[in-house]
């Protein structure tokens, strides 16, 4: 597999608003997806074979960024395309004080993914995620990391 990896604007919200609705169970509206980039958050990609399989989007405070979404299809997972979206944005990042993010409790793989890209646990936001038809109400458990000086 040959991945492509670009910057998505507002061109990509139908293809980024189709991937969030399949990899989230409380996916975000369109609009609020195409809200979001007309006020500027990022957007990195990946493509396979022109077709979209992650993306990354994070949002710029001050010198802190906070990641909003990472997905990837589940037939693209384990393939390391989160990894080097991941590794694209804290580079872009660098003169950051810090990268931020919430993962469900429950999601030991994702919170582990985060710990081997040294993110670090910092604390616990309860009741973050709400419930869903398909999930229950669940605490988030907040991660941090912070490039090297």
């Amino acid at each position: 597999m040959s991945f492509q990896y670009q910057r998505g604007d507002i061109d990509d919200i139908e293809a980024v608003f189709r991937l969030n609705r399949q990899v989230f169970a409380e996916s975000w509206s369109k609009d609020v997806m195409l809200q979001s980039l007309q006020v500027g958050y990022d957007l990195l990609l990946c493509f396979d074979q022109g077709s979209l399989v992650a993306y990354i989007l994070s949002q710029d405070i001050l010198l802190e960024t906070q990641i909003m979404q990472l997905a990837v299809i589940s037939t693209h997972r384990r393939l390391g395309i989160a990894k080097h979206l991941m590794l694209q944005l804290l580079a872009e990042k660098k003169d950051y004080e810090q990268v931020m993010l919430e993962v469900r409790v429950s999601n030991l793989t994702a919170q582990a993914f985060y710990q081997h890209l040294n993110f670090k646990i910092v604390g616990k936001r309860p009741d973050y995620y709400v419930k869903t038809k398909t999930q229950a109400c669940e605490d988030a458990v907040l991660l941090s990391f912070s490039p090297p000086t």
